[in-house]
């Protein structure tokens, strides 16, 4: 499960090494896994926080199915805004926003694919322009 939230990105799986009542929450960013258990037990305790060499993910955490799913039904119940690009990424960090973006627009891009397929339409994106119906990129 991918999940983009206030406190960052995760990838939460059940790996061989999780308990039957545990997930793992991978992450790219220590930043994000430490967000997250400051947000589940009120304080970061880094030495819970594994770090990962030659993985998709440097960094996660074992975390309770209970835990995870609460945090899930919290963070559902917090949505209080309308654009989940203005609500979940500090203003101030571009990279990640750009990051974002180009997950968003990777995704974009499929459904219109699929779209034109799906109609018998040949999908066409010209190199180097915008693709028409693309929205504006969000602006740094």
């Amino acid at each position: 499960m991918w999940v983009f939230t206030r406190e960052g990105f995760f990838s939460v799986v059940w790996d061989k090494t999780c308990r039957a009542d545990e997930l793992a929450v991978r992450s790219q960013s220590k930043e994000d896994i430490c967000r997250l258990v400051k947000r589940l037990s009120g304080y970061c305790d880094e030495g819970q926080i594994t770090e990962n060499f030659g993985t998709a993910y440097r960094y996660s955490v074992k975390i309770a199915k209970q835990a995870w799913s609460a945090y899930l039904a919290d963070c559902a119940l917090q949505i209080d805004y309308p654009s989940v690009k203005e609500a979940i990424v500090p203003v101030e960090d571009r990279l990640r926003k750009d990051a974002y973006y180009q997950i968003w627009e990777a995704l974009y891009r499929w459904r219109s694919k699929t779209d034109a397929i799906e109609s018998g339409k040949r999908h066409h994106e010209p190199s180097g322009v915008d693709v028409p119906g693309l929205p504006v990129r969000w602006k740094p």
